[in-house]
Order: structure tokens, then C-alpha cells, then sequence
């Protein structure tokens, strides 16, 4: 006869190795393969970063954080439905998880869902505790360019530049709002403060261009052509300065 003894010892070992690892177990193990796919992410092998960050996700589901940097892996790769659907995980898992709000609206952005967009960028610039509204505001407005709502763009840019004041990015796409707005004065102000904040901005410096024109600021428009043209020469963009600057003549 077995011995009761042995027999519970051999159902307890058992039970023991049917249960495998613990839950901080797999959490530990999880949190290796996020830290080395964040590393080789940075690294730009991100093949590499992808399989990384699948195994972390893999073993522990329930982390934001992980599902986060898989939609960025994704979508560097330009894989967009997928980085989506890491996005989303996220933002399911942590409502207030600014970044996943701004990523998922970008990813949206890219698939021309402008509404989706737009509801993730609020959701990111709602949040008080986030440290950088300012991308959420600029890329809401962008959300709203794109759907042809130009004021509504230009209160999310005022928002970003409230946020950040030498936000160059915001005052550039506020001209772009303004101009379509035939707001041209303010368009032309818009473009005149993103090149004093960046005056190696070409394309800033090619709006400029154009709006002076229309504004009949022939000097405006003489110094500006004529900065892209020292920047990029033989661009298109630059051979088009040129042809202005010929007629300017």
C-alpha cells in the first residue's frame, strides 16, 4: 500500500508545479522585457523592441504602461490598426493616462479619423495633472485644420501657446488656420513670430512669403523667399523662392 505520507507530498508537489509562477513573479519577468524593449526602442531596433515588448505584455496584461510603448513600437513600424489597439488597452486600463490619449489621437490622425482624434487630444488636455498639454492642445488643433474647422483651430493653438508662449509648432499652424480663414494679418503675425522663435523654419518662412504677397508687403515677402533660398537652394521649395523673388523684382 502507498503511504498517505507519500501520496499527499506527491499531489502537493504537484499542484505546486501546475501553478507555475506567481503573479510578482510574471510581473518581475514582465517588467525585464519592458525595460529592454524601452532600451532598444531608443535604439531604433525596434524589431527588437517589439518582441520585447509582446513578451511583457504577454505575461503581465494588466500594465498601461506596456501596452503604451507596444502602440509607439507599432507605429513607428507603421503598423497603425495595431498601435490602435495598444493605445485603446491603455486608455481602458488607465483613463487618465495622458500620453496613451495623445498617442491613440495621433495614430487616429493618421488613419483621417479626425473625430476619434479629436476626442483622445481633449481627454489628454482635460487632464489637469498632465505635465504637457501643449502637444494634446497643438495636435487638437491640427485635428480640427484637417476637418476644415479653423476657428476651433486657432482657440487650440492660443491654448498650447498659453501653455508654452515660445511654442513655435503652435504659432506655425495657427498661421495655416488664419490664412485659410483669409485672416491674413493675423496669419502674416502668426508666421513673423514662429520665425523669430525659429529662424531656421523654412516652410515658416515660405508662408510668410506667400502671405506678404497677398498683403502687398513686398519686403516681407523679398526677405523672406530670400531666406529660403539660403537654407535650401536647390529644393523645390527654394527654386520656387527664387521664381517669386524674380517676380518681385
Amino acid at each position: 500500500m502507498w503511504n498517505k505520507t507519500i501520496i499527499f507530498s506527491i499531489a502537493a508537489s504537484f499542484l505546486l508545479m501546475s501553478c507555475g509562477p506567481s503573479l510578482k513573479e510574471r510581473k518581475e519577468e514582465a517588467d525585464i522585457h519592458y525595460k529592454t524593449g524601452e532600451v532598444q526602442f531608443a535604439e531604433k531596433n525596434y524589431s527588437v523592441a517589439l518582441e520585447e515588448l509582446m513578451k511583457a505584455v504577454k505575461l503581465y496584461p494588466g500594465d498601461a504602461s506596456y501596452h503604451n510603448m507596444l502602440g509607439l513600437t507599432y507605429f513607428v513600424k507603421k503598423m497603425y490598426l495595431e498601435a490602435l489597439k495598444e493605445f485603446n488597452e491603455a486608455v481602458r486600463l488607465s483613463p487618465d493616462y495622458s500620453e496613451a490619449h495623445l498617442n491613440a489621437g495621433a495614430v487616429s490622425s493618421e488613419l483621417k479619423d479626425f473625430d476619434m482624434a479629436i476626442a483622445h487630444f481633449k481627454a489628454a488636455a482635460g487632464n489637469i495633472l498632465y505635465k504637457t498639454p501643449e502637444y494634446a492642445w497643438n495636435n487638437l488643433g491640427w485635428a480640427y485644420y484637417n476637418k476644415g474647422m479653423y476657428a476651433n483651430a486657432v482657440e487650440s493653438y492660443k491654448k498650447a501657446i498659453e501653455a508654452v508662449p515660445d511654442y513655435q509648432m503652435a504659432y506655425y499652424n495657427m498661421g495655416l488656420a488664419y490664412d485659410k480663414m483669409n485672416k491674413i494679418d493675423e496669419a502674416s503675425q502668426a508666421f513673423k513670430r514662429t520665425v523669430e522663435l525659429a529662424p531656421n523654419f523654412v516652410d515658416a518662412h515660405y508662408q510668410l512669403g506667400l502671405v506678404s504677397i497677398r498683403r502687398k508687403d513686398k519686403d516681407t515677402a523679398r526677405q523672406s523667399f530670400g531666406r529660403v533660398m539660403e537654407l535650401i537652394p536647390q529644393s523645390d521649395k527654394g527654386r520656387s523662392a527664387k521664381e517669386y523673388l524674380d517676380l518681385l523684382k
